[in-house]
């Protein structure tokens, strides 16, 4: 067994506009060297570092099939729809890691692309490379998709992606039911994309980003074509028969909530580097069955957890396999029913808020449910990059100050509790408060979860706490939109590398409007620090406006209760090389990974 520790540093991102050609950067693996363009590998092809390529190029993978939900990659919000978009789109760009393990978004599509001096206007150049019909992408299939992402009327959840843009704001923030369609085309022609050729695409910015090529890198932000869309109707979500694709994988096969299979665009522009013929994903759901299988040699790479975490990271589960472990952009967390129709009619009260908050005993959770992860004492996790000063590293953790003052003291947690009880006029006895909190999962490591959440607080407060676990995410969605709760767990991914990407959700436009009983007054208030970020270009300045965010979210207003920061730990077999493991985008990206014997 190997050790891999994964430093995840953001490269700078400007750097990047110098370079050109493949886009899979320095982490291409070695083309074979009878250059079969693609082709099944020679019975003795072998790599420069003298590794014999195996006959059978094929991987499998777990899978979270039930949250594949749409083929529409401006529609996709969920990890599983990312690692599925980002094998079958060639972006502008393509999130990898170099040698060492740093984030890079590497040439794709683009072959290069030039910035203007005040840092507002990209000029990105496109390669000829076409779709799996044989049409060639173009620029305008990036507008086209910049504006459908944007558009009002579908509601796309990543809409915001295209804030940034001169017009972009106005765009997706207009209100679909009072503006006409003219007003809505305008807005979309209005907004600053401009195909100026076939293989020339600018992009102006309303304000200084030094994220935006993070941020483009998205699958969100992948080409499309609407001569595809509209001939697939209603088809176009659910049906991938009705797609085609431009990046190096085809989806081939797909079983609702159970597996997909993709396999080899012979189309690909860089067709010649990728190897794999086919990988399957597959819905997997007990950890004790990927176990068993990555053992047998059944899965190319398992994630472990609880029990497991231990004998591998350890070495104790043999010598077959590479452990690798950094940092993910990941937070997990529970916000509140905030809209006055709660079920306990206590969650507008923000000393309640804090004292549920105070109670997580951080490090227990993350060592005796996972044996894993990071204590989350903010929302910014680590390794996120604010230009290239790492946020984590300079900004303390909004919650550990006053977490030291309560430190896990019954008497004082509960006689706050009380305190934000009186407040609302409510004399029960903390005996008669009961509180619902809604999730989903019916695993064993999750079952652990919400019986260590309700115990806890039951524990600390003497209340009860009812525990609806939901079959899925649309059931979830329904009793969060009915207003049946009073906490919602959830968690949320950063799409690119920087604070932003974090702290925007409590924007009157971001997601926690439509994700928990956020209101769209408080939203209003939170966009105060928006506007003086979009006016502040100087990174140390801007690092003090996310502390203030943060502190914001976690403390004054306690809008969200964050417990838990991710981290990449996995564990890949031997004989699979040229595998990456980007901070953002797909946990996994193996376009360029090979089989050797």
């Amino acid at each position: 067994m190997k050790k891999r520790i994964l430093a995840f540093l953001l490269t700078a991102l400007m750097g990047l506009s110098l370079l050109s050609g493949c886009g899979g950067g320095g982490d291409t693996p070695a083309d074979p060297s009878d250059g079969d363009g693609g082709k099944e590998p020679a019975a003795d092809a072998q790599t420069p570092q003298g590794e014999k390529l195996a006959a059978e190029q094929t991987l499998q993978f777990h899978w979270v099939a039930k949250d594949m939900h749409s083929f529409d990659n401006n529609a996709n919000y969920a990890a599983s729809e990312i690692q599925v978009q980002s094998q079958v789109l060639e972006g502008l760009v393509r999130a990898t890691t170099d040698e060492e393990g740093n984030q890079v978004m590497a040439p794709a599509g683009a072959e290069s692309w030039d910035v203007s001096e005040d840092g507002l206007t990209y000029t990105f150049h496109l390669r000829e490379y076409y779709w799996s019909d044989g049409v060639q992408v173009t620029a305008q299939h990036f507008v086209d998709s910049f504006r459908r992402l944007g558009d009002p009327r579908n509601a796309f959840d990543f809409s915001f992606f295209v804030g940034d843009i001169v017009g972009g704001t106005e765009l997706y923030t207009m209100d679909a039911e009072s503006a006409t369609d003219a007003d809505i085309t305008a807005a979309m022609e209005a907004m600053a994309v401009k195909a100026l050729d076939d293989t020339t695409l600018e992009v102006t910015l309303a304000n200084p980003a030094p994220h935006f090529i993070s941020k483009i890198g998205t699958t969100f932000m992948g080409p499309v074509r609407l001569d595809v869309i509209e001939a697939a109707g209603e088809l176009y979500d659910s049906d991938f028969t009705t797609h085609v694709w431009c990046g190096p994988f085809v989806v081939s096969e797909f079983v609702k909530d159970n597996s997909l299979v993709l396999t080899r665009n012979e189309t690909y522009w860089d067709a010649e580097n990728v190897h794999l013929t086919q990988v399957t994903l597959i819905s997997i759901d007990e950890v004790s069955t990927q176990n068993t299988m990555f053992k047998n040699g059944e899965l190319a790479a398992i994630v472990p957890t609880g029990d497991y975490v231990q004998p591998y990271r350890d070495g104790l589960a043999g010598d077959d396999y590479e452990y690798i472990h950094g940092y993910f952009p990941g937070v997990s967390y529970f916000t509140f029913n905030r809209t006055n129709n709660s079920l306990s009619g206590l969650m507008e009260s923000r000393k309640i808020r804090l004292a549920l908050s105070l109670a997580i005993n951080r490090e227990e959770f993350t060592q005796v449910i996972f044996d894993r992860y990071y204590p989350g004492y903010g929302f910014v996790p680590f390794g996120v990059y604010n230009g290239e000063r790492n946020y984590r590293d300079n900004v303390k953790e909004p919650l550990l100050d006053v977490f030291e003052e309560y430190n896990l003291d019954q008497a004082k947690l509960q006689a706050l509790f009380k305190e934000g009880m009186a407040e609302l006029g409510d004399s029960r006895e903390l005996s008669e408060v009961t509180l619902t909190y809604i999730c989903t999962g019916d695993t064993a490591i999750k079952r652990q979860q919400q019986e260590y959440w309700k115990n806890l607080w039951e524990t600390t407060f003497g209340i009860t706490v009812n525990v609806n676990v939901l079959g899925d995410s649309a059931l979830l969605r329904e009793e969060r939109d009915a207003g049946r709760y009073d906490i919602l767990q959830a968690g949320w991914n950063g799409d690119y590398n920087d604070p932003i990407a974090f702290l925007e959700m409590w924007s009157s436009h971001g997601t926690a409007i439509r994700y928990s009983g956020w209101s769209a007054e408080l939203g209003k208030e939170f966009d105060k620090f928006i506007d003086r970020l979009n006016a502040e270009p100087d990174t140390a300045e801007r690092e003090k406006i996310y502390a203030e965010m943060e502190q914001w979210a976690c403390v004054d207003e306690v809008a969200v209760v964050p417990y838990m920061y991710s981290d990449t730990m996995m564990c890949v077999k031997n004989n699979v090389k040229g595998m990456t493991f980007p901070f953002i985008g797909p946990n996994f990206e193996f376009s360029r990974a090979y089989v050797v014997e």
